[in-house]
């Protein structure tokens, strides 16, 4: 079954009749809810969902929108921060995450886990692929500076993580949910591939395993870093759920079957229980979503 999350107009529509039309416009059944949604639409939202028969199977961190954050986002807390006041923010709104996430019957929550403080040294490279610089002299000497400082920093930084859900993971069980540690979009963010690996070792046995984002694996394979099979390979039987989106070079979510990701590579990972979920963003029409939502489930998904 595939669920379509709500980023594709939770951005634009504030009301949640609104998002549920929307979502119902493709024939859709089932959701994800995603990180933009306010506290008041989403009380709105919990009795017209059933209405609409649209079950929620994934929800995605941090959810509804913290009333202390200062914007919407997956990172508006920072596990990795050094402001211990922010860690414990971060660990407050995921646990208020997960209790709504279970009071919708949802199997998983979608975690963002922080960042390595080297985000300069990554929009650095950005720079270079806009030139067509990165594969020359400075492109390789750029990426040599980042790799290096990122791995003297990240230790410290992944520590803060593995406590993080060290503290997380009890309630997780005991609501009955899964945690999805999402792969990111930049080289700085958390967790690299090799990170994920650790997390799911450390945690052998919990509810927590690897959520596959399609985009954000070809943005890694377009800067060089990591192809998408790299991704699906290594953590294929660890995999909860996936987000679809397709991508053209470093632009993503976008609507499946108009950018250059491999869907047909995608489906060979797929496997009974997986979670799958579209996750455009409105500049994806209406038209190409269905389109591509056709696409898709011509692929099995």
């Amino acid at each position: 079954m595939l669920a379509v999350s709500t980023s594709w107009v939770s951005a634009e529509v504030q009301s949640a009749r609104g998002i549920v039309d929307a979502v119902l416009s493709l024939g859709a059944t089932a959701v994800e809810l995603d990180y933009r949604l306010g506290a008041q639409t989403y009380r709105d939202l919990r009795g017209l969902l059933k209405k609409a028969g649209l079950s929620v199977v994934s929800v995605h961190n941090f959810f509804p929108v913290p009333d202390l954050a200062r914007e919407p986002g997956g990172d508006a807390f920072l596990f990795t921060s050094e402001d211990e006041r922010e860690r414990e923010l971060a660990l407050r709104y995921t646990r208020k995450t997960l209790e709504h996430a279970a009071d919708l019957e949802a199997r998983a929550v979608v975690l963002h886990l922080g960042e390595v403080p080297v985000r300069h040294l990554v929009d650095r490279l950005y720079e270079l692929y806009e030139r067509g610089e990165l594969g020359g002299a400075e492109g390789k000497r750029a990426g040599e500076v980042l790799v290096r400082k990122r791995a003297r920093l990240a230790p410290r930084c992944l520590d803060r993580v593995l406590l993080a859900l060290d503290r997380l993971l009890p309630l997780a069980e005991r609501l009955g949910l899964v945690l999805g540690i999402e792969n990111r979009y930049h080289y700085h963010q958390i967790p690299s591939p090799e990170e994920i690996g650790i997390i799911l070792r450390e945690f052998r046995g919990a509810p927590v395993g690897y959520w596959h984002d399609t985009g954000h694996a070809h943005h890694w394979e377009v800067m060089g870093w990591a192809s998408q099979r790299d991704f699906l390979e290594a953590y294929k039987e660890n995999l909860v759920g996936l987000h679809l989106h397709d991508a053209r070079g470093r632009e993503d979510h976008l609507a499946p079957g108009t950018g250059e990701v491999d869907f047909a590579q995608v489906a060979a990972y797929l496997k009974e229980g997986l979670l799958r979920v579209v996750e455009v963003h409105p500049k994806a029409a209406l038209p190409s979503l269905r389109e591509g939502l056709a696409l898709l489930q011509g692929l099995g998904f």
